[in-house]
């Protein structure tokens, strides 16, 4: 028997820059891995729809996938449609834990840091601002507060936690309140995943609060890839075993 699929599963909206982004996902994955079938599958108003996704695995007889929800800011819970498609009849299938805030995003945000305050020409930075955006589950917020405290001791620079709604008022709220503090050199590190308009709202909020630079969204990137994997691999052990896969509390790296 074959390895099952890989379907992400993204939200957001159905717009050039966005598609743009996953499709870049989908193409590191499948490049790092060509013995397994990668697949896209999108959520509310995005294109491909995750049902039409699954019809199309179908059909060419796959007869198990791992759904893995591309969630920065969920821990362990994922979108209700999607425990509505795990039933079906005919393909197997199971939903993994979202990709989520794990430690691994920090290293990430670092090198869009780095690569921010390059195009802006800036040399230094005494202040930093965490934002993501809202609708995370109660793991996953606790989880975003932590990386916030880890982030800032790695770099010894104060960091702000902002949760956006996607108006950009926290993040800009974060950077005035660091400006306060005498800070003058704030960068923003963005935990989004593509180019969405509530990330484009954070970025010119933080620009117009005095930041010196704001990060990319997270994008392709192998750090990525090997989470993504790494969620696959469970949810595949799941389909292996029929019940489902917890790691016990004292091997989730997620909480470290």
């Amino acid at each position: 028997m074959t390895a099952p699929a890989i379907v992400l599963v993204a939200d957001g909206p159905d717009d050039p820059p966005v598609t743009n982004a996953l499709n870049a996902i989908v193409r590191s994955l499948q490049d790092s891995r060509p013995d397994l079938r990668v697949a896209l599958g999108r959520l509310g108003a995005g294109t491909p729809r995750v049902e039409r996704v699954l019809a199309e695995l179908e059909a060419d007889d796959i007869a198990e996938a791992v759904l893995v929800p591309l969630d920065l800011v969920s821990a362990a819970e994922h979108d209700p449609e999607l425990d509505e498609l795990v039933h079906s009849p005919h393909i197997r299938l199971a939903v993994s834990r979202p990709v989520g805030p794990a430690s691994e995003v920090l290293n990430i945000l670092d090198e869009r840091v780095r690569e921010a305050l390059h195009r802006g020409g800036a040399l230094e930075i005494d202040g930093l601002v965490l934002a993501a955006p809202a609708g995370g589950d109660v793991r996953g917020t606790s989880l975003l507060a932590r990386r916030a405290r880890q982030w800032s001791a790695h770099h010894r620079l104060p960091v702000l936690l902002a949760v956006e709604t996607g108006d950009g008022r926290a993040t800009a709220t974060a950077v005035q309140s660091l400006r306060h503090q005498g800070r003058r050199h704030i960068a923003a590190g963005s935990l989004y995943l593509t180019p969405t308009p509530d990330y484009r709202a954070h970025a010119q909020a933080a620009f117009h609060a005095g930041a010196v630079a704001v990060t990319a969204p997270l994008g392709e990137t192998p750090h990525l890839s090997l989470l993504i994997l790494a969620r696959y691999a469970f949810g595949a052990m799941e389909l292996l075993d029929g019940t489902p896969t917890k790691l016990p509390d004292g091997l989730d790296n997620e909480d470290s």
